[in-house]
């Protein structure tokens, strides 16, 4: 079974196309979403430190709406029910293409320019000898076939569109190259728990979250590669907001300095060391990436 993936306009967008430059652009409320990639606990202190620190910044309200999945967090910034939201490279082109090309990528963390996929198997299946660290996805390719595999969502960029296109440049058929063909997560703490406690063999999942991972939770989940480097994460502005107001936001997250404890439990809700402007041309590479998966069969 082939992944589905629209990356321009999918019909839950479609609505909201028109949507993006309309009314609401005055209201006193700073309206904040964004994809939920990690656990509750994680999105819920992303939520608290936004609110705190974006509102004493700005000296207004703001307001962080959870999104139930990807999609929703893309359609709200698309039907201006948020401002302002934190994606991943593939659901921020789908948000500046929701809006109709209005919104604009304004910040990234500076490492979201040099990001990776780490791929992980369970302490088990290395001991036995199945597999182990490779220097190459040729390299683990006929081990594959005899393991199960996972990965994240189908809009994750580094939990899957980056993993599928590395593996699909080495020649690994996702259907077929590994047992049972590959199964998707709803996020990267799902992928990591479910290759730490042995349902599934070999995994792949964003670095910062193997990163941040307890001691116990790597060595019961060994990591065997790590990907040649993408753009990914990028906060995203309506342009209804205003060049003055994007202007504000864009300051308060670039000042952020790791020096300063008013500013570390923002950074560390990001799990970020800084963020630097951004521009949307940057993630071009994510759109291409996109196109040539679908141009192989492998997104529809």
């Amino acid at each position: 079974m082939r992944a589905t993936l629209q990356i321009a306009a999918p019909a839950v967008f479609i609505a909201a196309l028109a949507s993006c430059s309309g009314a609401d652009a005055e209201s006193p409320t700073l309206r904040v979403s964004g994809i939920p990639d990690s656990s509750g606990t994680e999105i819920d202190a992303l939520a608290r430190a936004v609110e705190s620190y974006l509102g004493g910044e700005l000296g207004m309200k703001v307001e962080y709406i959870n999104a139930t999945n990807y999609d929703a967090a893309v359609a709200m910034i698309g039907s201006n029910k948020v401002d302002l939201g934190w994606f991943g490279g593939v659901t921020g082109v789908d948000a500046v293409d929701a809006c109709n090309g209005e919104a604009r990528m304004i910040a990234t963390r500076e490492k979201d320019l040099q990001f990776k996929t780490y791929f992980i198997a369970n302490r088990a299946v290395v001991d036995a000898g199945k597999v182990g660290p490779v220097d190459s996805l040729e390299a683990l390719k006929p081990k594959l076939s005899n393991l199960s595999f996972t990965f994240g969502n189908l809009r994750s960029t580094s939990g899957h569109i980056m993993p599928r296109h590395f593996m699909t440049a080495a020649g690994i058929d996702l259907d077929s190259g590994v047992r049972g063909g590959a199964k998707n997560q709803d996020n990267h703490t799902m992928t990591l728990d479910m290759v730490a406690d042995g349902r599934v063999d070999v995994g792949a999942l964003n670095y910062t979250n193997y990163d941040g991972a307890s001691d116990e939770k790597k060595k019961q989940a060994v990591k065997i590669y790590e990907t040649p480097t993408y753009v990914d994460y990028c906060m995203v502005a309506r342009g209804s907001l205003g060049d003055e107001m994007i202007a504000k936001i864009q300051a308060a997250f670039t000042q952020l300095d790791a020096a300063k404890p008013e500013h570390r439990a923002m950074l560390n809700a990001f799990k970020a060391e800084k963020f630097v402007a951004a521009e949307s041309s940057q993630w071009q590479m994510v759109r291409d990436v996109v196109k040539s998966l679908q141009d192989k069969g492998q997104l529809k």
